[in-house]
């Protein structure tokens, strides 16, 4: 924190300074206000994505686990020949 000047030789921090610096402050939070809202967002779809994604492969993986089985069968007799 800067202080007063008082004895140092510095200008006094002004209270149109301070105010400039809140401003800047506000405009920055509500700049992080509004990225931290897109990244949560962003967090949403790339779970959805994620999800679907395994989803889908499970249900290859059970597909091509069942042409195996099917490709493995024939090769028994048939039933009642």
């Amino acid at each position: 924190m800067v202080r007063s000047g008082i004895g140092t030789g510095r200008h006094p921090v002004t209270g149109q300074v301070l105010r400039k610096q809140i401003r800047q402050l506000k405009e920055l939070r509500a700049a992080d206000t509004e990225e931290l809202a897109q990244l949560k967002a962003d967090v949403e779809a790339l779970v959805g994505a994620l999800h679907r994604a395994r989803a889908e492969n499970s249900h290859l993986r059970r597909q091509l686990a069942d042409r195996h089985a099917a490709i493995v069968q024939p090769t028994q007799a048939p039933l009642g020949r």
